[in-house]
């Protein structure tokens, strides 16, 4: 009789399911969101990449004769910015307008305006980006639009570390490069509000 007993608790099979289900749980909950976060911050870098393509594409078909934009012009760029990103409410934005100098066989600096990206690009800076630049017929100008927004994950799961508690953003950034469309270059006038008064730079 005690043979029996010990035979059926030895072939009883009830409550293996719930203890496999209990093992595989904490996997099937990672995988699940891993997927949530990996197909957000996809859907975060398409926005900014898109974003980074309208606003370059906005600055390109300005027709800046016979009034050159002003910095409230790159100000509401930024703007629109923070709207089609959504998911930064203070991405950073910079412009730059530059030329090929042939005779002196580097870019020239024509403008550059900053909005939260650190200093507007200088001479050497762009010497520094010189490979990553297209090459230009002498003296034609281009304008280089940088973005940057910070993306910051739902979960962690590796995508991004953590820092006091709090995850790190990850920074969403674009260098796109667009030639004027409609004009040789873009101007920008430093003082909008004296119309015509000489001081645009192109």
């Amino acid at each position: 009789m005690m043979t029996d007993l010990i035979k059926r608790l030895r072939d009883n099979e009830d409550g293996s399911a719930a203890i496999e289900l209990v093992l595989v749980t904490p996997i099937i909950t990672w995988a699940l969101l891993s997927t949530l976060v990996y197909f957000d911050a996809f859907r975060a870098e398409t926005r900014s990449a898109r974003a980074g393509l309208t606003i370059a594409d906005m600055f390109s078909r300005e027709a800046s004769a016979p009034v050159a934009i002003g910095a409230g012009y790159v100000d509401a760029a930024q703007a629109l910015l923070r709207t089609l990103v959504e998911f930064d409410p203070a991405p950073t934005l910079r412009v730059t307008s530059y030329a090929w100098d042939a005779g002196a066989n580097r870019y020239v600096l024509r403008w550059s305006e900053s909005r939260g990206m650190g200093q507007a690009l200088t001479d050497a800076d762009l010497a520094l980006m010189t490979d990553r630049l297209p090459l230009l017929a002498d003296g034609a100008t281009s304008l280089l639009v940088e973005t940057s927004a910070a993306y910051r994950a739902p979960f962690s799961l590796g995508i991004a570390p953590f820092t006091n508690n709090t995850l790190d953003p990850v920074q969403m950034t674009t260098f796109t490069v667009i030639s004027p469309r409609f004009v040789p270059a873009i101007c920008f006038d430093p003082t909008p509000s004296i119309p015509t008064n000489g001081d645009e730079i192109c």
